[in-house]
């Protein structure tokens, strides 16, 4: 037994003097690295039941005319890459916006948007509570102002959560 051990010993000592010392990582395969992580991500993220709904936007107050606006999901509270695009401002793209079936605290998406004859803003903003999947609305309000909400009533519907006719946006969700 005591032979064993010595013999256990001795391969560890020589297996650890055989490892080589690791060089840094290129600029490019740092980038590689970066892409496989987020492969990842996203694949594990598909895990997550989702449901393509249709994103849509509306204006409140004086926000003027919205030349353009994009929504970026997350992944596991990381932005993605990509962006989703809306077009213009005022009504329905049927542009199959990945929504979780079940909500969870502290879903935030990022919002890029392009008022007319301005540059563009982007800002981050967390997703109500929803019981039910629906459509991603964009609120849009004065002073650069904006909230996401999922719904399955149109923004002029009385049940929908954000009123039509306010000019305040409601408070981001804790």
């Amino acid at each position: 037994m005591r032979w064993t051990v010595a013999l256990g010993l001795a391969m560890v000592v020589m297996l650890t003097g055989c490892a080589q010392p690791q060089k840094p990582m290129s600029a490019e395969e740092q980038e590689w690295m970066r892409g496989v992580k987020e492969r990842n991500a996203i694949r594990k993220s598909q895990s997550v039941p989702v449901v393509y709904e249709s994103m849509g936007c509306t204006g409140h107050g004086n926000v003027g005319y919205i030349h353009s606006y994009a929504v970026q999901e997350t992944i596991h509270g990381q932005f993605s890459r990509g962006m989703i695009n809306g077009l213009s401002c005022g009504g329905i793209v049927a542009a199959g916006y990945p929504v979780p079936r079940t909500w969870t605290p502290g879903m935030k998406v990022k919002v890029r948007w392009k008022p007319n004859g301005r540059d563009y803003i982007e800002k981050t903003t967390t997703i109500p509570r929803y019981d039910e999947v629906g459509m991603l609305i964009v609120h849009f309000f004065p002073n650069d102002e904006v909230r996401v909400v999922v719904s399955n009533y149109y923004p002029e519907s009385r049940y929908h959560p954000i009123p039509f006719d306010s000019s305040v946006p409601p408070p981001e969700p804790d």
